[in-house]
């Protein structure tokens, strides 16, 4: 799998929270979604502390923020 841009660059407490919504996001999903949103699908993350956040761009363009209430959309 290749490595996902920024993850290098987060904090252990926003690799955490980067973890635990993705982890919400694919529970919350159905199998063809989750498909389409799975790890190998992440093509970069970045942290974004004014929402006290973890932001997800992922290789269908679409993108994600995933916070300690949740993923926001």
């Amino acid at each position: 799998m290749t490595p996902i841009a920024g993850y290098e660059n987060l904090t252990d407490a926003e690799r955490k929270l980067f973890i635990r919504g993705h982890h919400k996001l694919l529970s919350s999903l159905s199998g063809n979604e989750r498909d389409q949103y799975g790890l190998g699908h992440v093509v970069e993350v970045k942290a974004n502390s004014q929402e006290s956040a973890v932001d997800v761009y992922f290789t269908n363009g679409q993108q994600r923020q995933y916070t300690a209430k949740g993923v926001g959309y």
